[in-house]
């Protein structure tokens, strides 16, 4: 009888091993296929992955076409982003919109593009935090009576319409403004004297000085309100680790490193 119950228990506890067993297996197969989803979606994982990033390359000098590689601002702010993320970096050529929407035949992580943050499109897609503060120069004719900013005070200068509202009040009401629609007319009443200064972005500014060298004397560089952002898709796991990056390249030095490389101007 003894042995009868004994021989018993041992197959009775051999049967819940092998239950217990199937059930680690099973555990373990579904945690692999959940990992390898969560993969395949971007979600997690995703270190040593490459980053596939759109880029529309038309607006100097924060990117353009050279050589056939796309170069820019832009591209070395992202290429560093993706070297401290540890990831390979692949720069795709797009063309961007006021829509905010990704393009349907690509495969992309993220734009970057000189795209400024919009709150009515934040519904579409994510932001990152700003990496860029436009900046405007105050620009007048060299060789002229002006030659220091409060020498514009209540005198004309121009700015473009679409532009203005970019700027500080209390900053113009120190100027009487003229708005224009287009920018040849702009310079060109400027050169005429018919206003005594324009303000102007950054990117377009620094082109200006470059190709006309000794024509225009910078007065001041002001900062707007004009934000610049990089653009992820809805609920993209990546914004916390791009957040990070961008704050820590502001504060070690290499954004103001990055940033002399492409805009270089002196006052």
């Amino acid at each position: 009888m003894f042995f009868y119950f004994k021989k018993k228990n041992k197959k009775i506890f051999l049967f819940f091993i092998n239950i217990f067993l199937s059930a680690v297996i099973i555990f373990l197969l579904f945690s692999a296929v959940s990992c390898k989803t969560a993969d395949n979606n971007g979600n997690e994982n995703t270190d040593g992955e490459n980053l596939t990033v759109g880029c529309d390359a038309t607006y100097p000098p924060f990117e353009s076409m050279e050589d056939g590689d796309i170069v820019g601002f832009d591209i070395d702010i992202i290429r560093e982003i993706a070297e401290r993320m540890g990831r390979e970096i692949e720069i795709e050529s797009i063309k961007w919109d006021n829509t905010y929407e990704f393009p349907e035949d690509m495969d992309l992580d993220m734009i970057i593009s000189a795209i400024p943050i919009l709150e009515e499109k934040e519904s579409l897609v994510d932001f990152s935090d700003p990496y860029f503060v436009m900046e405007y120069m105050l620009i007048t004719l060299s060789g002229i009576d002006i030659k220091i900013k409060e020498d514009l005070e209540g005198k004309e200068i121009g700015i473009l319409n679409s532009e203005e509202s970019y700027l500080d009040e209390n900053y113009l009401l120190n100027y009487r403004i003229e708005g224009y629609d287009d920018m040849a007319t702009m310079f060109e009443d400027l050169r005429n004297e018919n206003i005594s200064g324009i303000l102007i972005s950054l990117p377009i500014g620094t082109n200006l000085m470059t190709e006309n060298e000794g024509i225009y004397s910078i007065l001041e560089i002001i900062e707007s309100n004009k934000e610049f952002v990089i653009v992820l898709k809805e609920g993209s796991d990546l914004k916390e680790e791009v957040n990070r990056v961008i704050e820590e390249i502001m504060q070690d030095g290499t954004y103001d490193e990055i940033y002399g490389r492409w805009f270089d101007y002196n006052i």
